[in-house]
């Protein structure tokens, strides 16, 4: 009886481990990420910054010190592609239902999306946006000149 008692509770106990674990944000995409644009010749300065537009958690990369590419990270991939849904094709309105915002970028928006993380990049720099199509694939939105 003590026995079955205490593999009831240490099934009890790592389920509550594993079922915490799984709520948290994972990071690893975002690593990858710099890692590999490090790989092709980028410095890559890394920066904490406050929510804009879209709902995940948002970090700002500088590539060689004077491009920058906004990354918002989601807790799963199911709630990174809910947000995406909300960006229009073109990449200059966000739609949720509740709150609809129109864009007005600098310059040309391509959004890509990957794992738990959605990849914002604006600009016209080529070699840019070859690498993250090489690292991410097509934008979903965006990109349209």
């Amino acid at each position: 009886m003590k026995k079955s008692a205490f593999t009831l509770l240490y099934i009890c106990i790592s389920l509550f481990i594993f079922v915490g674990c799984s709520r948290q944000m994972s990071y690893a995409a975002y690593e990858k990420l710099i890692t590999d644009l490090e790989k092709m010749g980028y410095t890559v300065k890394t920066e904490d910054v406050e929510k804009s537009i879209l709902a995940g958690e948002r970090k700002w990369l500088t590539l060689n010190g004077s491009d920058n590419i906004s990354v918002y990270l989601y807790k799963n991939p199911e709630k990174m592609e809910k947000d995406a849904s909300y960006i229009s094709k073109e990449g200059f309105s966000y739609n949720t239902g509740r709150k609809a915002v129109e864009i007005e970028w600098i310059s040309y928006p391509h959004f890509y999306k990957s794992d738990n993380m959605i990849v914002l990049y604006v600009g016209e720099d080529t070699e840019i946006i070859q690498a993250l199509e090489k690292l991410l694939g097509q934008p979903f939105a965006g990109g349209i000149k």
